[in-house]
């Protein structure tokens, strides 16, 4: 059971890398940008893109195999 609720932690940290990526994408977001006047902050978006597909990865492998 430990695994589960630690694969679900690393699937709600997805969720929130997802949604900080979409609000650097939209420019809503604006925190540790060089440039505050841009439009859209491509390079944060990608960047939270990739941690939240590595949260899903982890996830992937902290949750509990069933065994044949």
């Amino acid at each position: 059971m430990r695994g589960n609720s630690l694969a679900v932690g690393f699937v709600v940290l997805a969720v929130v890398f997802v949604l900080l990526a979409g609000l650097y994408y939209e420019g809503v977001l604006q925190i540790f940008v060089t440039d505050p006047h841009a439009k859209h902050h491509t390079t944060h978006a990608i960047l939270f893109s990739v941690l939240a597909i590595a949260s899903l990865i982890a996830a992937n492998f902290a949750r509990s195999k069933r065994t044949a």
